[in-house]
C-alpha cells in the first residue's frame, strides 16, 4: 500500500482496536461497516522477544487482519527512547514482518512533535532514526509503507508535559523540523481528538472545529495541502475520536450520542475537500485518561445510536471516493 499505489484509490475506513476489548469481527458487525484497515500498538524493541506478550500480540494481530481481509497498520512505540534499540533490532523486526508476506503500514513513533512521549521533541535525532528505520524496512519488507504522523499543531510545543523541550527561538512550525524526507515517507497523517472545549468535559464540539484544526478558513498550516498534495503522499487521519467521560467528571453534561454524532459528521463531512486523504482511523478504545481521572469511552461501536450515525456517515464518504 505505497504512495504510488494508493493515491488513486477511494477513501478507506480504519479503526484502532485493542484485542482484549473488541475483536475485528465484532467491530465490523457492531458498526455494520467492513473495515479494510486496522491498527494497534506495539512496544519496540520488546516485540522481538519471542517469549514475550508483545510478540504474541503481533502474531495474533496479523492473523486477525488476514482473516478479516484487512491491511494491518502497526504503531511502533519506543518507550525506552530513540536510543533504546539497535540497527540489528530493526533488521530483526524486518525479518519478523517479512515472514507474514502481506502489505502493511508501519507508523513509527507517532506524535513526535508532542511533549508526552519519550521520543518526542528531538527533531534531529528523530529524523535520523526514522530514516534509518525506513531504509531497513523498505529494503527488507516487500509491501511495507512508512507512515509519518505528527500531532495536530494547536498548542505546540505543549510546555506542560513531561518531555517538553523548548524549540529554538523563532521556530514555531509544529511539523517541518520533524519531517524525515520524501524519500523515506510513504504516508503522512495527523492525530487529533475532541477533548471538549473545557479539556476533559462532556461538551459538543463547535461546528467548525474539525475544518479549523485542518487549516481551512484560517491561517494555521493546512497539513493536507502542505504534506499530502504538496509532497504527493496519501494522507491518513491516524487517530481521532471525541471524548465521552462516563462519569461526567468535569461537567458539560452532553450525551454520548450528541458529542460523537457531531464529531463523526465533521470528520467525514470534509473529505471531499481533501482529495489526498485516503484513510481515517477511529480510536475505538475504552481508556483511563488522567485528565478526567477515570474511564473515557472513545468508542463508536458500543452505543447502537452512535454506530448507526458512523455507518451512515462513512457510507456517504467512502462511496463517493476521491
Amino acid at each position: 500500500m505505497s504512495a504510488q499505489s494508493t493515491h488513486q484509490h477511494q477513501l478507506l475506513p480504519g479503526a484502532i482496536l485493542l484485542e482484549e476489548q473488541t475483536s475485528m469481527e465484532t467491530f465490523n458487525r457492531d458498526t455494520g461497516v467492513r473495515h479494510p484497515l486496522f491498527m494497534t500498538f506495539f512496544s519496540f524493541p520488546q516485540v522481538l522477544d519471542r517469549h514475550g506478550e508483545e510478540h504474541g500480540k503481533v502474531t495474533r494481530f496479523m492473523s486477525a487482519c488476514r482473516a478479516n481481509d484487512a491491511t494491518p497498520a502497526l504503531t511502533l512505540e519506543a518507550f525506552g527512547g530513540l536510543r533504546s534499540y539497535t540497527r540489528d533490532d530493526i533488521l530483526a523486526l524486518a525479518d519478523l514482518l517479512a515472514h507474514f508476506r502481506t502489505p502493511l503500514i508501519l507508523r513509527w513513533n507517532h506524535e513526535m512533535n508532542g511533549s508526552w512521549y519519550p521520543w518526542g521533541q528531538q527533531p534531529a535525532l528523530y529524523v535520523d532514526r526514522f530514516r534509518e528505520f525506513a531504509g531497513v524496512i523498505h529494503q527488507h519488507v516487500p509491501g511495507a509503507a512508512m507512515a509519518w504522523t505528527p500531532n495536530q499543531g494547536w498548542g505546540y510545543p505543549w510546555p506542560g508535559c513531561k518531555y517538553f523541550t523548548p524549540p529554538p527561538e523563532g521556530q514555531a512550525d509544529p511539523y517541518a523540523p520533524y519531517y524525515p524526507g520524501d524519500d523515506c515517507v510513504d504516508w503522512v497523517g495527523l492525530s487529533f481528538y475532541h477533548w471538549g472545549e473545557t479539556r476533559g468535559a462532556n461538551e459538543v464540539p463547535p461546528p467548525d472545529k474539525w475544518s479549523s484544526c485542518l487549516g481551512f478558513g484560517n491561517a494555521i498550516p493546512n497539513f493536507h495541502d502542505l504534506y499530502a498534495v504538496g509532497r504527493r503522499k496519501p494522507m491518513m487521519i491516524a487517530e481521532t475520536s471525541a471524548l465521552y467521560d462516563l462519569n461526567n467528571t468535569r461537567g458539560g453534561g452532553a450525551s454520548e450520542e450528541e458529542i460523537k454524532a457531531a464529531w463523526i459528521r465533521q470528520v467525514y463531512g470534509l473529505t471531499e475537500r481533501m482529495p489526498w486523504l485516503k484513510a481515517i482511523f477511529w480510536f475505538n478504545i475504552l481508556k483511563h485518561e488522567d485528565e478526567v481521572g477515570g474511564q473515557v469511552d472513545w468508542r463508536i461501536s458500543a452505543n447502537p445510536a452512535v454506530a448507526r450515525i458512523y455507518r451512515e456517515s462513512v457510507s456517504r464518504a467512502y462511496s463517493s471516493g476521491s
